[in-house]
């Protein structure tokens, strides 16, 4: 009786796992895209094109901190087999609230970034343009530097987790 209700769950066990093998998926091979033709990546300074200072610094800091954690590159190594052109064409800074005097309480920056996938030869792969914009608090003179600072790297994060995002699913 035992080796009956044995044989029987070997069978059930067979009948349930040849329909999953056999459903298509693999494992990934290869990091990277085009089946990991491109696992490796150089990601120069972006270029800005905007008249706000030191926004390339913040922008291209998001999106290697982005690109690294999502582990689809290796990021700046050498001889990378493709490379990011990042170009910050647009930040605007306007205001969003008043207050009861007609003074700015919090404004809104905007920015506009185009992202470029290049192949180690120089032949483009894919182009990209994102744009967010955030609002910060501009009360206090003394910290809205800081706070204009801290809002374009949030955008800039949010961009560079949607271009990982769009990364990730269409590849």
């Amino acid at each position: 009786m035992k080796n009956i209700m044995h044989s029987k769950l070997i069978y059930l066990m067979v009948f349930i796992l040849i329909p999953l093998c056999s459903c298509g998926y693999q494992l990934v091979k290869e990091k990277g895209i085009y089946g990991g033709d491109i696992s490796s990546l150089s990601i120069p300074a972006f270029k800005n094109k905007s008249f706000e200072p030191h926004a390339s610094m913040y922008v291209t800091d998001s999106f290697t901190r982005e690109i690294v954690l999502s582990g689809l590159f290796k990021v700046n190594v050498n001889n990378p087999d493709g490379y990011i052109e990042g170009t910050i064409t647009e930040i605007k800074i306007l205001p969003a609230t008043m207050n009861a005097y007609g003074l700015v309480v919090e404004k809104t920056i905007y920015a506009t970034v185009g992202i470029s996938i290049f192949r180690n030869n120089g032949t483009l792969l894919r182009r990209w343009d994102f744009s967010d914009n955030e609002t910060y608090n501009v009360v206090d003179i003394n910290a809205e530097d800081f706070n204009k600072r801290d809002a374009l790297k949030r955008l800039s994060g949010r961009m560079a987790r949607k271009f990982c995002s769009i990364m990730l699913i269409d590849y």
